[in-house]
């Protein structure tokens, strides 16, 4: 009777287990996917815009993967559709919220962003559509405290939207600010700014951001360290301007002039100070990088300068939209290019193990040699020498084989990255980085690149499945991985831009009659076979070591040509390197025909040299894979009229 009691009883027993399995498995299975678009729900058409999503979880412990899809490519990109898909592995502990930050380029709008959460079986999706979210202008972004608005003028003066942002808001990719026409702050501490989103204004500023910085009353706020890596000015407190008349003369009106106002009392630093008043600065301007950074002293936010007349004219200004570049002539990245990287022996050399080919055919040879020697001096039988050559073919052929289809010495793929650094002001440089990888078996490749990258171009040599033309991205640490499939002897080219510190000071100073080049490398670089290019003529400058500096001085000739079409014209693609895949890339990629520099003239100059063990942007961490890195440095120099220049 007990034993059967004991039997009736495990049943029942495990009925709470079974119960409590069953709620915590639906429980598991309410995760609630809520996402903000861009800032307050607006982005710029056509670049690159933060994306929120927060995970609400409402039952138990969920671990999944968090993925973003965007699709690139298209027929403006020139390529076909491939889909890339952001991904982060996400733990959420029970009854919890989560946010995740994404910076997402889509090439088109027309598709909608699908959101997935997958994890234990279960699956969440949400599809957002881009076209209710994009503004064709340019946004205007204010940052404030306690959501004081002050009075902005903007109206007809910019064509963008007026977006209001609090400080936690800011994203922490520079990529994420690329629709941003400008950054207010006002009476904003930054002290709450984590290192990365610090480190994310800074890269946009140098990229050619433009940031408004308006003092008011609260002075202190404008001593913090956070802000004083972007004033152009030390606050040292407030000072009471009985009035400003360079700043009425400038902006004002036919009105009243501005009197008794109050402002901050700061010592330039940096810059130039636009406006002045007793040796004080009001208007500051300096450079960044491409980029600038304004300075107000006056509170705009208080009378009487909040309901002055000039200050729509003023706001006009300091809110105008950046000048237009001429764009600076970028590298050429396509299969043409690499079909000549294919043909260059030091490149082909890369992947084919060309000395065990070559001991194993000179094995070979000698082997055939010893059967012919033995067949001629009669010294075996026919039978034996027939089977000497067969043991032979057989020995070769299957050692052969095993060697080299269970790799040998023969690596997985081919890694190699080609930067292009275009040098501007303040010590800063454009990077173009162009990856091709090339594989020699059919597998998964993974490659990694360093943060702050800019306008990823996955290019797809040839139509594909989907699962062959994706790319995944994943965040690891200070890098992002690239993850795609290869066929075997199948490649992928990618193109990736960055903003980087190269400090290499270059000065031109016109005499008259002469040119005299002063060059500074302040970098922790190395810079290898220099050249120096003006008008149809080009110097050979040599090594220039880290740390060195070089003067260089060239005579003008006393006449020059009366017409431009009569002046020299040098074809870059005559100057030669010691390294064979240094010239492929030099004339197909860094200077390629097309763009107006496959023959150097005319009033500018030009400087370039090869960086010698340059810090890869681009790498990866797997053994099979070979990496090589060539970068070239270059600076175009801009000159006004003049005759030939010869050197001196």
């Amino acid at each position: 009777m007990s034993h059967y009691r004991a039997k009736t009883a495990l049943p029942l027993c495990a009925l709470p287990f079974i119960f409590f399995s069953l709620s915590v498995a639906a429980a598991e299975a309410q995760v609630k996917i809520d996402t903000q678009v861009g800032f307050h729900g607006l982005f710029r058409l056509g670049y690159p815009f933060p994306l929120r999503v927060e995970l609400a979880n409402l039952g138990g412990v969920a671990q999944g993967i968090l993925e973003v899809r965007v699709w690139k490519g298209g027929p403006a990109r020139g390529v076909d559709l491939y889909p890339v898909y952001h991904r982060r592995r996400v733990l959420l502990p029970a009854q919890s919220r989560k946010s995740f930050q994404f910076t997402i380029d889509p090439d088109s709008v027309s598709r909608p962003l699908t959101l997935t959460f997958s994890g234990a079986g279960s699956r969440w999706s949400k599809e957002i559509d881009l076209r209710r979210h994009f503004s064709a202008a340019p946004l205007l972004v204010l940052v404030t405290e306690n959501n004081f608005l002050p009075p902005l003028p903007v109206g007809p003066t910019f064509a963008g939207p007026l977006i209001s942002l609090a400080l936690g808001d800011l994203p922490a990719d520079p990529r994420a600010y690329q629709g941003v026409s400008a950054l207010v702050f006002y009476e904003q501490s930054l002290r709450d700014l984590s290192r990365r989103q610090l480190a994310a204004l800074e890269g946009w500023l140098s990229s050619g951001g433009r940031m408004l910085i308006l003092g008011s009353l609260h002075y202190a706020l404008y001593q913090e360290a956070a802000m004083s890596r972007f004033l152009p000015v030390r606050v040292a407190g407030l000072k009471r301007f009985s009035a400003l008349p360079d700043l009425d003369r400038r902006y004002g009106k036919a009105g009243a002039p501005l009197k008794d106002l109050w402002g901050q009392a700061a010592r330039l630093v940096e810059g130039r100070a636009v406006l002045e008043d007793g040796g004080l600065p009001i208007l500051v301007e300096t450079d960044r990088g491409k980029g600038k950074v304004f300075y107000l002293a006056v509170d705009v936010g208080r009378p009487p300068l909040s309901r002055w007349e000039g200050l729509p004219a003023l706001f006009r200004d300091l809110l105008a939209s950046l000048p237009e570049r001429s764009p600076t002539p970028q590298a050429r990245w396509d299969d043409t290019v690499f079909s000549q990287l294919l043909a260059t022996p030091s490149f082909i050399s890369a992947y084919v193990p060309v000395r065990s080919f070559f001991l194993w055919t000179l094995f070979y040879l000698g082997g055939a040699g010893a059967v012919v020697w033995g067949w001629r001096e009669h010294r075996l039988s026919r039978r034996k020498l027939a089977l000497c050559f067969v043991l032979l073919n057989a020995l070769a052929s299957l050692g052969g084989y095993l060697y080299f289809s269970r790799r040998g010495n023969v690596p997985d793929g081919v890694l190699l990255t080609a930067t292009l650094l275009d040098g501007s002001t303040g010590g800063y440089a454009e990077a173009q980085s162009n990856v091709a990888l090339f594989s020699t078996q059919t597998r998964a490749y993974g490659v990694l690149v360093e943060n702050g990258w800019s306008d990823l171009e996955a290019l797809y040599p040839r139509p594909g499945t989907a699962a062959e033309s994706a790319v995944v991205a994943e965040e690891e640490g200070s890098a992002t991985r690239f993850s795609f499939p290869l066929s075997e002897w199948g490649y992928r080219l990618l193109r990736i831009r960055s903003q980087s510190l190269f400090p290499l000071g270059l000065e031109l100073e016109d005499r008259g009659d002469r040119l005299t080049l002063r060059l500074n490398n302040r970098s922790a670089k190395d810079l290898t076979e220099c050249w120096f290019v003006v008008r149809g003529q080009s110097f050979f400058l040599g090594d220039i070591a880290r740390g060195s500096s070089l003067v260089r001085e060239f005579a003008r000739e006393a006449k020059a040509p009366a017409s431009e079409s009569q002046r020299p014209r040098l074809d870059l693609r005559e100057i030669r390197f010691d390294n064979r895949l240094h010239e492929v890339l030099f004339r197909h990629s860094f200077f390629p025909d097309g763009q107006g520099l496959g023959r150097w003239s005319g009033d500018g100059a030009l400087f370039f040299g090869w960086v010698r063990e340059a810090s890869p942007r681009v790498w990866t961490d797997d053994g099979h894979v070979l990496a090589y890195d060539y970068t070239l440095f270059r600076v175009i120099i801009p000159l006004d009229g003049g005759g030939d220049l010869d050197e001196g």
